[in-house]
């Protein structure tokens, strides 16, 4: 049998412990010890066998050092605890060793005891991380479900988006007639299919409802390989003039408006003052090609008619499986040009293909990318923040570690206790972070506002968690090795030397140092791009888009062919509503237009009288506008030259048109429009004569240029669906019980729908600029405190340890100013080193946020000059704190603790 005790005293070291307590202790481990040995020799072992059972018994030399201290009340309790805690977890030089598992939940202990004894400091990483965590999460919940989740449909790779392409307008939608020829010749898609978007008129108890919904080629759903959960689809047949009165509904319609009755099958309904069958009912989610649509109809193309000057249909195709989208492009430029020879109307059109997911997720993709770029700095930011605190923190506990190492803990062993520290700091902070961002969800849900498609389907799903762990566990990594590095690298001698006080290696000041100088150079490159974003959102807000939005009421009125099939019946009630509506006093003017601004375009061609005629296909065109005598006025459209529309201006009468300011610059830059005439492709023989100049509008949107627009009296040239514009007096919401009465006084059977002021119409519009500036701005907000908190940490520790040099400094005539500029003065070398790396990184990665940008350049000084005086001012007020702590040192107590 060995000399247990003598073994104790081999591997064992108590430094600061009085020698009859030392040998207190190992008498008791080495009792312990050869009562291992003695009961394994009972049991029939052998000597060899008995010795490494008792040696790989023993592992836990805090507990059993606990044990025997303890029992000494002389021994302070405190004292007893950091020296077993320094001894908890030290796995043995000698044979036998812990098996991995053992050791890893030994050291998960010791850690967890740790960081009980630290509440502040737990609490400052845990919530760090959870901010950077919790963000990344919820960020990539929406990147997950918009970019990377596939549309729920079969093969959705294989579905594209077919545009026309106009020469004067781009990517353009397909005319009825070019669509026929298009799924006729076509001989590399499975289908395809025509889509008219829109709404229809529900008869209902409660009265007319307008509901939204879509005409559709009866291929659709085959094409999309989505079932009804009852009924069928359209047929052929039925998807045809005069045999189209049957409708399919979507899966919440048939539950909202029909209980979910499986005997709904059959039904007729009144759609649009006709009985429609109902079909047919799609399973839920199903929702396409709009997000709100409740009904389908057959679109019932008619080929003899089919126009090709109109371009409203969105065209949808299944490519077959073996021609790939440079093949199926091929062929169909192929047919537009064989098209373009056959029919005036098609001559310099060609074809564009787009992939169906990249068409509806392809304009938020660079502003997505940008918001996952930020967060994941975020991210970085938090992991050096921490990274920091662990540093200051390992440098308090150097004697700690000097113990352990001085009872024979490896650096191996120590490095993996300080990573599963960080470990456990990273998954709490980590489950609290998926907590963020599952509450995060509904928020980002409402501040898109509409301007992200497929926001109803952003969730936290098995991918986001998968995410959010990969996440934890990389940050835990990443921000505990510089700490564990430092800690491994302690020197037992020094430290044992220096007694109670912790001492500072310039390797740990310098990397201290350098995440610092990383913090404030992540956080100016987040605050450059929210800057950025946030002086483009305000040069947006201030565009004028040529009408007064304040105090206007819109909503659309559609009448049915069948009711007001004859254009002066359409005259007569529209005249009537405004009329009416005039009439109440809260209204000033009300006017009437078939497409409000901000909505986008409807264009059409034409010739200007006196001129050259144009070649086929090279005809100018323009924004076209139906629109009332009091348009003009309810929307505070100022009148530039000539007159405006008049009561005299009716069908019978000389045909009249107004054009904008942009179309007089674009053909009449030397001229005066006024009493030319122009022939406009508007179905109408004639020219109509230009009577007035009004100003600008920016139809397509606030960051769209104006568009060169001609306006002709809705009298001559009436459309069954108008939206009706009243200014008024007060809150234009004040003014909808009103509407519903005069549409009512009317015709009963009429809804009013899409009801809304207009400067609703115009907020909506900057929705998808609006979330990422809002979201850029939040993430800047959360970097910049990180920053300020890491500082202040790095600033203050620093004064903590030059407390004595402070004191020292005091007692022999330094000034409290004096204090203040050297304390001061450091912590901003190191904001200012921050801010100069900073600025040079954001000038390199500006270019992210170019396409995000309006009337800003990625190189604006306004910007950055604002974010420097932002991050210096912030920096210079976390230096501040320490540093008036510094002033009030008191030298006597200062050079009492040397």
């Amino acid at each position: 049998m060995r000399d247990w005790q003598a073994f104790v005293r081999s591997r064992l070291s108590l430094p600061g412990l009085a020698p009859e307590r030392e040998a207190r202790v190992v008498r008791e481990l080495a009792a312990q010890l050869e009562d291992f040995y003695r009961d394994a020799l009972a049991g029939g072992a052998t000597e060899q066998d008995a010795d490494a059972h008792a040696t790989s018994q023993v592992g836990d030399w805090g507990r059993m050092a606990r044990d025997v201290l303890v029992a000494d009340r002389r021994h302070a309790r405190p004292r007893v605890e950091r020296l077993a805690d320094s001894l908890e977890g030290l796995t043995p030089t000698y044979g036998g060793g812990l098996p991995v598992i053992a050791d890893m939940l030994r050291d998960s202990r010791y850690a967890l005891r740790q960081l009980i004894r630290t509440p502040v400091f737990t609490f400052v990483a845990i919530l760090t991380l959870a901010l950077g965590i919790g963000a990344t999460s919820a960020i990539f919940s929406v990147v997950n479900a918009v970019l990377l989740r596939p549309l729920p449909y079969a093969d959705a790779d294989e579905i594209v988006r077919v545009y026309e392409v106009v020469p004067q307008y781009g990517r353009f939608s397909v005319a009825p007639g070019t669509f026929l020829d298009w799924r006729q010749q076509a001989t590399l898609f499975e289908q395809m299919a025509a889509i008219s978007g829109g709404s229809a008129t529900l008869a209902g108890a409660e009265g007319p409802e307008r509901v939204p919904g879509a005409s559709v080629s009866a291929e659709l759903f085959d094409l999309l390989r989505v079932k009804p959960v009852l009924g069928r689809t359209f047929t052929k047949e039925e998807d045809a003039p005069g045999r189209n009165e049957v409708v399919i509904l979507s899966h919440a319609a048939w539950q909202q408006r029909f209980g979910g009755d499986p005997g709904v099958l059959g039904r007729s309904i009144t759609v649009n003052d006709r009985p429609s069958t109902i079909v047919g009912v799609m399973p839920a989610g199903f929702t396409f090609p709009a997000s709100t649509t409740e009904f389908w109809f057959p679109i019932a193309l008619n080929p003899a008619n089919a126009t090709r000057g109109g371009h409203f249909l969105a065209v949808v195709a299944r490519r077959k499986a073996n021609a790939t989208l440079g093949q199926v492009e091929t062929e169909m430029k192929a047919i537009a040009g064989r098209l373009a020879q056959q029919h005036d109307e098609n001559v310099n059109e060609s074809v564009e293909i787009v992939p169906l997911q990249e068409q509806i997720v392809g304009p938020i993709r660079p502003a997505l990318l940008t918001l996952f770029t930020a967060v994941a700095v975020v991210v970085l930011i938090a992991c050096a923040n921490v990274a920091n605190l662990l540093l200051v923190r390992a440098s308090v506990r150097e004697k700690e570690i000097a113990i352990r190492t001085a009872l024979g803990a490896g650096r191996r062993h120590l490095v993996l206790q300080m990573l599963v520290e960080s470990l456990l700091l990273s998954a709490t902070g980590g489950a609290l972070g998926l907590l963020l961002a599952y509450l995060a969800v509904p928020v980002i849900q409402t501040l898109s506002a509409g301007g992200i498609p497929r926001v109803n389907d952003v969730a936290i799903d098995a991918r986001v968690l998968a995410f959010t762990v990969v996440v934890s566990l990389a940050t835990g990594i990443l921000f505990g090795l510089a700490p564990a590095w430092q800690a491994s690298r302690t020197t037992v001698g020094t430290v044992l030397k220096e007694g109670g006080r912790t001492s500072t290696s310039s390797s740990g000041r310098w990397m201290r140092n350098a995440l610092l100088v990383a913090e404030v150079a992540l956080s100016i490159v987040l605050l450059v791009g929210a800057a950025l974003l946030l002086r483009s959102f305000s040069r947006l807000t201030n565009v004028n888009p040529g009408f007064d939005a304040d105090r206007v009421l819109t909503f659309l009125v559609s009448l049915p062919r069948t009711t007001y099939a004859e254009d002066h019946n359409r005259i007569a009630f529209f005249e009537q509503l405004t009329q009416g509506l005039e009439s109440a006093p809260q209204v000033r003017a009300a006017g009437l237009v078939q497409t409000v601004p901000i909505q986008g375009d409807y264009v059409l061609s034409f010739t200007i009288q006196g001129r050259p005629e144009a070649r086929p296909g090279e005809s100018p065109s323009a924004n076209y506008r139906s629109a009332s005598p009091r348009y003009f006025q309810a929307m505070g459209i100022p009148l530039l030259r000539g007159r405006s529309f008049t009561e005299r201006d009716i069908e019978n009468a000389p045909k009249v048109a107004v054009v904008d300011q942009a179309f007089v610059d674009r053909h009449f830059s030397n001229e005066d429009p006024v009493g030319r005439g122009i022939d406009i492709g508007n179905g109408t023989d004639g020219f109509y004569e230009i009577v007035g100049v009004v100003g600008n509008v920016r139809y397509g949107g606030l960051d769209a240029e104006p568009a060169p627009t001609m306006y002709v009296p809705f009298r001559q040239d009436v459309f069954s669906g108008m939206w009706v514009l009243a200014r008024t007096d007060g809150d234009p919401a004040q003014l909808a019980g009103i509407v519903r009465q005069a549409v009512r006084e009317i015709d009963p059977g009429l809804p009013v729908s899409r009801m809304r002021p207009l400067s609703e119409v115009v907020s909506e519009s900057m929705a998808q600029r609006r979330f990422s500036m809002l979201l850029l701005g939040l993430f800047a907000l959360i970097a910049l405190f990180l920053a300020s908190v890491g500082l202040y940490g790095v600033v203050a520790y620093t004064v903590g340890q030059r407390t004595q040099e402070i004191g020292v400094r005091i007692a022999i005539g330094a000034r409290a100013s004096d204090v203040m500029r050297m304390v001061l003065g450091g912590g901003m070398k190191l904001a200012a080193a921050g801010v100069a790396i900073g600025i040079a990184a954001a000038l390199a990665l500006s270019r992210l946020v170019a396409s995000m940008l309006y009337e800003v350049t990625p190189f604006d000084p306004a910007s950055y000059a604002a974010t420097i005086l932002v991050l210096l001012a912030v920096s210079a007020m976390a230096c501040y704190l320490p540093a008036r702590r510094a002033m009030r040192v008191d030298p006597l107590v200062a050079l009492r603790q040397e």
